[in-house]
């Protein structure tokens, strides 16, 4: 398993997590799957995930030119951007 920081950045606040997963997809998945769950965002946390799914599944991750293991994906939700930006993490003990 490889560790992923996700970084979103939407309406004003950047929220951050991490997810051990086998691929950085397989991350933005689980991160997904938690945000609907939990409902992270409010309302808009349905829209926000689904929107990151699409992007990142169907679309594919973006790889963030220039940088080695970091790839994004976007969506709109409530007329505001939502930017996840999704990090291969070395772990440090």
């Amino acid at each position: 398993m490889n560790l992923y920081t996700m970084v979103l950045d939407f309406h004003g606040g950047t929220y951050i997590t991490q997810f051990d997963a086998a691929t950085a997809v397989d991350a933005v998945t689980a991160w997904c799957d938690e945000l609907q769950r939990e409902q992270l965002l409010g309302e808009v946390s349905s829209d926000v995930a689904e929107g990151i799914m699409i992007d990142a599944v169907e679309n594919q991750l973006v790889e963030v030119e220039g940088l080695h293991g970091v790839w994004c994906a976007a969506t709109t939700a409530a007329g505001a951007l939502a930017l996840l930006n999704v990090i291969a993490t070395q772990r440090v003990d």
